[in-house]
């Protein structure tokens, strides 16, 4: 029969296997566990969904990736349709491929329990640089006593969505699966790095590459120079001295295998906008060649 994830396509390309169903939530209401499968250790590869739509999510979804990075930094919608972005990468997934959202703001509580009453895994907060704000985060993200975040009713509905496993209650599982992401992006984010990630509620930390150089004076989303490099190494020594994983986005095979080499564990390879606007110029390319080479070959011929 060959294999069933085969794209059918003769390159032979097929998706990866899914992971383990140990990761997934008991019900689809309810929060994967991104916070345990980001502390296994395991390489973990996400795509970049930016772009505000259910059938981009529907694609997404299919790929295998292990999680899908939701952008509402950069390119807002209505908490409607966020609720169902998440929720589409979920269902058409069957759960392998865990949403995770980043929320507008340091201060957009709202969308944090928005999304995580939606099923989000994870929830990545950009410019995040105190402490306070630390625990403000994890206050609202997490179930009392951890936390106060406010209990979702729909997560209620007897013997639908309230399953958990024996021993567990729903305020348990959420407050083991979800993962509390902060992302260091400037240099007060820098400067309270350790302090930061000795906070117990904190789960991961994505680097925020670009905008943190920006601070710096610096371009791009890479680079060699002296002071980025002094502040790439205080970030993954405060990682590694509080046992933090690190999550940072590599869209090129060389950025990957640099943050592979510092020690980064969950990476956001691919993105749909560059996917879609690089794709499309690859096959424009191919096919203009196609069709010079043909016109140069008829030329020859007469």
């Amino acid at each position: 029969m060959g294999n069933p994830r085969s794209n059918g396509y003769s390159n032979g390309a097929s998706l990866p296997p899914p992971r383990s169903d140990f990761w997934k939530a008991p019900t689809p209401q309810q929060s994967s566990n991104f916070r345990g499968l980001g502390k296994s250790g395991q390489v973990l590869y996400g795509v970049m969904l930016s772009m505000p739509s259910v059938p981009v999510a529907k694609v997404i979804a299919a790929v295998g990736a292990d999680f899908c990075w939701i952008d509402q930094e950069h390119t807002p919608c209505s908490p409607d349709l966020l609720m169902q972005l998440i929720q589409t990468v979920i269902h058409e997934s069957g759960g392998q491929t865990i949403p995770v959202v980043r929320v507008p703001s340091k201060t957009s509580f709202e969308y944090m329990v928005w999304c995580l009453n939606a099923g989000a895994g994870g929830i990545v907060v950009p410019h995040v640089e105190t402490e306070a704000e630390v625990e403000a985060i994890v206050a609202t993200c997490r179930y009392p006593p951890l936390g106060h975040r406010s209990v979702q009713p729909f997560h209620f509905i007897p013997g639908v969505t309230d399953t958990v496993p024996e021993g567990e209650s729903l305020f348990s599982i959420g407050n083991k699966n979800v993962a509390i992401i902060p992302q260091i992006e400037s240099l007060a984010g820098l400067n309270n790095v350790e302090a930061i990630m000795r906070n117990p509620g904190v789960d991961m930390v994505m680097v925020g590459a670009r905008d943190l150089r920006t601070e710096m004076g610096l371009f791009g989303l890479t680079g060699s120079e002296p002071e980025y490099i002094k502040a790439n190494e205080r970030i993954i020594a405060a990682a590694k001295a509080n046992k933090v994983p690190l999550m940072a986005f590599t869209p090129r095979p060389d950025m990957f295998k640099q943050r592979i080499h510092e020690g980064f564990t969950v990476l956001m390879v691919s993105a749909d906008f560059l996917t879609l606007a690089l794709g499309t110029i690859g096959d424009l390319k191919r096919a203009k060649g196609i069709a010079e080479e043909h016109a140069h070959s008829c030329d020859e011929t007469y």
